[in-house]
């Protein structure tokens, strides 16, 4: 039995339209996410672990650049990249994460709270490389390190360090959107972040 299903169509924007990710009552830590179309020109995954989760409010633990931390996150990211149809020589590129959160406080509250359970999501990029810069998915390690955060994997695509500003991001891009699953205070527990 599906106990929830996040439609493509309308949960991901039409540049995405190809990645469908459910979850399932059965195993709620299970999230799949599959990639079709001739449209992509590439992927690659790779693995991550201890990944630091970010809120906006209070919960005793801060990263110094990212704010509020809440839990620690162990996840895959799928990363698919085409030639942007209006940029010449960008890249439209997503990076997609699931797998499962363990908490130490609510995000909502940031009341101490132990929890863990599913999560899933994307952002998006229009990524203009330094010249004859492309990506690849052999510059992209099985295992990040768990610093890494969506624009770390982006940059090690392209074959720079995760901390480099020589990539050129299009205005607006870095959209991205999370649920988290089994949220105390959340809507049907769910959580979504955007």
């Amino acid at each position: 039995m599906r106990f929830w299903t996040i439609i493509a169509a309308a949960a991901v924007p039409a540049a995405t339209a190809g990645l469908l990710l459910t979850a399932t009552a059965a195993d709620a830590t299970t999230v799949t996410a599959a990639a079709t179309t001739a449209a992509v020109t590439g992927h690659a995954v790779t693995y991550e672990r201890a990944v630091d989760d970010t809120t906006n409010v209070t919960t005793g633990k801060t990263d110094p650049t990212n704010g509020p931390i809440w839990a620690y996150d162990s996840v895959k990211r799928i990363v698919t990249w085409s030639p942007d149809k209006t940029v010449a020589g960008a890249w439209d590129v997503t990076v997609a994460t699931e797998g499962t959160y363990h908490a130490f406080a609510n995000p909502i509250t940031g009341v101490k709270w132990k929890g863990h359970g599913a999560m899933l999501g994307y952002i998006q990029y229009v990524v203009t490389p330094p010249a004859g810069d492309v990506p690849s998915a052999a510059h992209l390690p099985k295992v990040t390190a768990s610093t890494y955060r969506s624009g770390g994997v982006l940059n090690e695509l392209f074959g720079l360090r995760q901390d480099s500003s020589a990539l050129v991001h299009a205005a607006g891009d870095g959209q991205y959107n999370f649920l988290y699953f089994g949220i105390p205070g959340a809507p049907q527990g769910l959580y979504f972040q955007h």
